[in-house]
């Protein structure tokens, strides 16, 4: 019974991790390669979990209206819907609006963003010298929108994957998010809050924030998130917005656990329960 739990979650993986992601015409090779894969490293080969398709709890929202209720902007920068990113930005993007929270998703992969600045924008973004490019515009009106901006991504390499941080980069331009003068920075996104959610690895175990540890590596998950908080104080002062921290999640559940339902629903309630003591609590 054990051999045919783990077949059906190896089957539901692949299923998620190819059609979920309505993979282009390389997926049969990619597919007939995967048969050849060590299932016992499946973990170290995906760099993170992958959710069954059977269990994705999917969420679209609404988008902004001209209402006068809070409004959150999601940036994921994850080419993967079924991974635990995307799972945790379905749990919070849901949470909000069932709480009063509009949100509106920029999914940068599915939007195929642009992260390049290019040299024909860059007095633009780096000097506030002449009008931004179409798409910059667009999310410059979603960002003065929105009181909160969430930035979601998996952790490659420590820090906002590329495609996020060539968001960060174009959108947030000198004289729109920030000035200069001869009284030094001042940031232009007042009343705004930053947020950030991480599903991550080999950070010393935990999920949440500073303090957070599980009892694996606490100093070393300490240190990093401590980390992160001085470059995010330093951004969020940057553009003049408030640091509301950060969810960070070192206990994904593994691929190939029998108790998968179980560990990723508990993800979910803690994701929630942080989301509910950062942005409802403080109200």
């Amino acid at each position: 019974m054990k051999k045919l739990s783990l077949l059906f979650l190896v089957a539901a993986l692949s299923i998620s991790a190819f059609s979920a992601e309505k993979a282009d015409a390389k997926a049969g090779a990619s597919v007939t390669e995967s048969k050849k894969v060590d299932m016992a490293n499946i973990d170290a080969i995906t760099s993170a979990s992958i959710v069954p398709a059977a269990i994705v709890k999917e969420y679209i929202p609404k988008g902004f209206t001209d209402s006068k209720a809070k409004k959150a902007l999601f940036v994921i920068g994850d080419p993967r819907h079924n991974s635990v990113t995307f799972d945790m930005a379905y749990t919070a993007m849901k949470f909000f609006e069932e709480n009063g929270i509009e949100v509106t998703l920029r999914d940068l992969y599915a939007m195929k963003w642009n992260p390049v600045l290019s040299f024909d924008e860059f007095y633009y973004q780096k000097d506030g010298i002449g009008t931004p490019t179409q798409d910059v515009a667009e999310e410059q009106k979603l960002v003065t929108q929105a009181d909160y901006i969430i930035f979601v991504y998996p952790n490659w390499h420590d820090s906002a994957t590329s495609i996020v941080k060539g968001y960060q980069e174009r959108v947030f331009a000198k004289e729109f998010a920030y000035t200069a003068d001869n009284n030094g920075l001042r940031g232009l996104l007042k009343g705004k809050g930053l947020f950030t959610m991480m599903n991550c690895g080999f950070l010393g175990g935990g999920r949440g924030f500073i303090g957070n540890g599980v009892g694996i590596s606490d100093e070393k998950w300490d240190s990093y998130m401590k980390a992160y908080k001085v470059f995010d104080d330093d951004l969020a002062d940057w553009w003049g917005m408030d640091n509301y921290g950060r969810f960070m999640n070192d206990r994904y559940p593994k691929n190939l656990s029998e108790n998968y339902p179980k560990e990723i629903e508990k993800l979910r309630n803690d994701l929630k329960a942080s989301l509910q003591k950062t942005f409802i609590d403080k109200k």
